[in-house]
């Protein structure tokens, strides 16, 4: 592949985790918020384009990054800039996305981008029918066999793990935490995010272990994960899905909603851990049941799918690299 740098910010340390997995070559950039900021990452990256790269890759345009890209353009009209969209439509309800991505649909109109990388089939399919020059990016995360740990069981009945990394309305925490109360014997571990959410299980009577989100980051999500016997992670909405990857790949089913691209050609496996009722924990409870009934089953399904998987997302990066609109 052309010789790259990926550059990422600290506003979305969960996106981080599935990015910083898939890229070899990354680097931490400061949010733009003042022309001290602005110069600092300038220095970063004249330094990369010294060495020799070819192309700049941002992961999102995130505050005051559309000057940065501006700025590349200007010193070095031979690099390439392209930028990996790190939000979706449903998401522009936050002034913050929206106006961010608009600057960055801009910005590739006029020239300063070469190429956007989706991370949805659908939105990738939306702005190429637009005239939007893009690709589409397979997101993935493969967990290296000597970071996988046994899990650690703490209850005798079902240890149902509920971790989402955002207090978000789309994150649909209560409507997750309200499945245990139709599994008998269920146990919650979660992320106490908001005083809400202990209320929240006290009030329903639900049996729960509080933990504290320390840090986003994949070591410590797999020492959390490990603990449960099957993971619910049904926001409404997503673009990546780093607790489902690790939690599959430590060999514990996860229970997404239906928001990914995953299994088109693996009925099976999509009936077994994606809901198409996010909002329904009684269904969702029900699937819960069945997953930890077939768990042997279901992790030899996901191991031959994510081989080829694993292949087809490998491909869609050096696709997206190599490119030249």
């Amino acid at each position: 592949m052309e010789q790259y740098i990926l550059l990422y910010g600290n506003k979305k340390p969960e996106d981080v985790i599935c990015i910083k997995n898939m890229f070899e070559n990354v680097q931490l950039l400061e949010l733009g918020w003042t022309d001290k900021e602005y110069h600092n990452n300038m220095e970063i990256i004249d330094k990369y384009i010294k060495e020799g790269i070819g192309q700049v890759i941002f992961f999102g345009l995130e505050i005051g990054w559309d000057k940065l890209v501006k700025g590349i353009k200007k010193k070095n009209p031979s690099i390439k800039v392209k930028v990996i969209c790190n939000t979706q439509d449903s998401l522009l309800y936050y002034d913050y996305e929206r106006e961010n991505f608009l600057k960055l649909l801009r910005l590739t109109k006029e020239g300063f981008v070469e190429n956007i990388a989706f991370l949805r089939k659908g939105q990738y399919e939306t702005y190429k029918n637009l005239g939007y020059p893009c690709s589409y990016l397979q997101e993935n995360y493969v967990l290296e066999k000597s970071k996988k740990v046994k899990i650690e069981k703490t209850n005798k009945g079902i240890d149902l793990g509920i971790y989402p990394l955002n207090y978000t309305w789309d994150k649909n925490i209560f409507n997750q935490l309200c499945i245990a109360k139709f599994i008998e014997n269920c146990h919650v571990n979660y992320y106490k995010l908001e005083e809400r959410m202990e209320d929240f299980l006290k009030t329903m009577e639900i049996n729960s272990s509080p933990e504290q989100l320390e840090r986003i980051e994949d070591s410590h999500l797999i020492q959390t994960l490990c603990k449960n016997d099957v993971i619910v992670a049904t926001s409404f909405t997503e673009y990546v899905h780093p607790v489902f990857f690790i939690s599959m790949e430590l060999g514990i089913p996860c229970l997404i909603g239906n928001h990914s691209d995953f299994f088109v050609n693996n009925e099976e496996l999509q009936n077994y851990v994606v809901t198409t009722a996010e909002d329904n924990p009684i269904i969702n409870a029900k699937m819960v049941e069945n997953m930890v009934k077939n768990k042997t089953h279901i992790q030899k399904l996901y191991e031959t799918w994510k081989i080829n998987y694993n292949k087809q997302a490998k491909e869609s990066i050096e696709k997206f690299v190599n490119c030249e609109k």
